[in-house]
């Protein structure tokens, strides 16, 4: 039996600190770039790795890096540990039931980005030579499940993507949003059920049924009854012991514990159950988004770090890199999710630059698909060029959607909006005691202002809080609705004396709410709007002056000349 030495605590804490300060410290250089921390982390570990570190400086590497088992579950260990709380940490982001109720478009997005893709891309795959293959008697079986890793959109790129252009509280980026939520949960339980079969020796019918009856019958268990039974004891945890102990944390990893143990026992992987859990827990009424952003805040400054620097640790690219074999995966991954989206998109009736905007959100593969390639690679499902070829895709196509939506977004032909904006549609000093009495009176005033009926403002204004809130943090919210039989769109601001609960990303309270209401007729109008009004208030001075203003005229004098400057509007 092997024990822990001071030794090997003493290289595990130099290793810890050593990828998670380069991996802080890189990330913050990319995210200067607007580029994602997952690829900085992976080039920390790349550069430490026998690649480059050991190259230059072997003796040093063996030291930091030692070939010894026990040295190396160590790291491992912590890296599992962000591995299966990053799962949950994405499943709890999902709020499924605000998503469900876009499932119409949102599903039929989102299926057509699954079976199109498998579609085109299980063909290409099945070609590739029998040296890539761990196992080419499985050919078909590994070009099903390669295409479905390929498949997996990075639903957390999107949304950064998305919140720099400033589009991520618009109609269509909830939309997007939704589509790629519901093509990541139908994308997990596939996953899940090619793994479980493609792991096993012999390939038995019964043992695939038995697999896939199992992981759709505990994902639908989880959602229906274990969410009460989850959401009951968090209303208890909440009441009895206070929202700020810490006890809600501690419940959430050991629920996660839980289902990762129950999904294993039923031959499903782990992260399965753990992404599940987050779904679970995302439902309950009283974990709010202050409480998703302390869970984010804590895997992702900890565990994340490791986990992807970890994998760059292990990555070979002297002698597994092929750059055919990248740029094959990359362009047949792209095209297949690009054309997948936007057949989807166009069927559910988008206009040409939504069908754009949505098609490229799903390009990329980011996070996910490195932690699925990670998996598949540890359990000997994928050979080393394969793993390789999975990482560089998911690499590339998450540095480039930026610039590629960025650029997609300019380009757009602009839409002439003359906006129903005027002194007597900004009001200050207000004295609303909740969110629900401020949207009421704005509805009425907005219902008469437009001669349209009352009762249809405030259901579209509500119906677009209850999908997702759109309060900004900072103090700010951008309520929104689209409207039939209005011509031009219009803006009201209200500002209340206190700030009033509104599931701020931030957990503020807002005071300062501006209305947003467009022609049904004219989906880009509200885009365009959202995107400078959020790009005004993100100037630090400005907000601070709209903070500062303790009248309507103040306020009128500090939006109006943006509206009439706005090159995107005008």
């Amino acid at each position: 039996m092997s024990y822990l030495t001071e030794h090997n605590l003493l290289i595990f804490l130099l290793q810890f600190a050593l990828l998670l300060g380069l991996s802080k410290l890189f990330g913050l250089l990319f995210a200067r770039f607007k580029q994602s921390t997952v690829t900085a982390e992976v080039l920390v570990g790349l550069l430490l790795g026998p690649v480059i570190f050991g190259k230059f400086s072997p003796g040093w590497h063996s030291i930091l890096f030692p070939d010894d088992p026990l040295q190396i579950a160590m790291l491992e260990t912590i890296a599992w540990f962000g591995n299966f709380y990053l799962l949950m940490e994405t499943g709890l982001g999902v709020n499924f039931s605000r998503i469900w109720k876009q499932k119409g478009k949102a599903t039929t997005i989102a299926l057509l980005d699954i079976v199109i893709p498998l579609g085109i891309m299980i063909v290409p795959i099945y070609l590739i030579p029998d040296t890539y293959l761990v196992n080419p008697d499985k050919r078909i079986l590994f070009s099903v499940f390669l295409a479905s890793i390929l498949t997996i959109s990075a639903l957390p790129v999107a949304i950064r993507v998305m919140h720099d252009l400033n589009i991520l509280k618009s109609d269509l980026g909830f939309l997007i949003i939704s589509a790629l939520t519901i093509n990541d949960v139908i994308g997990w339980v596939l996953i899940a059920i090619i793994m479980g079969i493609f792991g096993q020796a012999d390939l038995n019918a019964m043992y695939a049924v038995k697999l896939v009856v199992f992981t759709i019958a505990f994902a639908i268990i989880s959602m229906v009854y274990f969410r009460k039974i989850i959401d009951n004891i968090m209303t208890l945890i909440h009441e009895k012991l206070g929202g700020d102990t810490g006890y809600k944390t501690t419940f959430v990893f050991i629920i996660g514990m839980l289902f990762g143990a129950i999904t294993l026992k039923i031959g499903i992987h782990s992260l399965f159950g753990f992404f599940i859990a987050g779904i679970v827990i995302g439902e309950a009424k009283h974990f709010s988004e202050n409480d998703r952003h302390v869970m984010k805040r804590l895997v992702h400054s900890l565990f994340v770090p490791i986990f992807f620097a970890n994998i760059g640790l292990h990555l070979d690219l002297i002698n597994n890199f092929d750059w055919k074999m990248v740029l094959y995966i990359t362009v047949i991954s792209i095209a297949a999710k690009f054309i997948g989206a936007y057949a989807g998109a166009k069927l559910v009736k988008q206009n040409k630059f939504d069908r754009l905007l949505i098609a490229i959100c799903h390009t990329s593969g980011g996070d996910m698909q490195i932690v699925v390639a990670i998996l598949a690679l540890s359990s000997g499902l994928i050979t080393h060029s394969i793993f390789i070829s999975i990482i560089s895709a998911a690499i590339i196509t998450t540095v480039i959607i930026g610039p590629w939506l960025s650029y997609s977004v300019k380009i757009r032909k602009k839409s002439l909006l003359n906006i129903i904006f005027s002194k007597e549609y900004v009001f200050a000093n207000l004295e609303f005691s909740d969110k629900m009495e401020l949207i009421v009176h704005a509805a009425g005033f907005i219902a008469k202002s437009i001669n349209v009926d009352e009762q249809t403002v405030l259901s579209e204004i509500l119906k677009r809080e209850e999908q997702m809130s759109t309060a900004m943090g900072k103090g700010l919210a951008f309520p929104h609705a689209r409207l039939v039989g209005i011509s031009k769109p219009m803006i009201l601001i209200m500002k209340n004396k206190f700030g009033l609960e509104w599931d701020s990303p931030d957990d503020k309270p807002v005071n300062l709410a501006i209305f947003i209401i467009t022609p049904e007729e004219n989906p880009t109008a509200q885009l365009q709007i959202l995107r400078m009004l959020s790009e005004t208030v993100s100037n630090k001075d400005i907000l601070e002056q709209l903070d500062n203003a303790k009248d309507a005229q103040s306020i009128w004098n500090i939006i109006s000349p943006k509206l009439e400057n706005c090159d995107r509007c005008f």
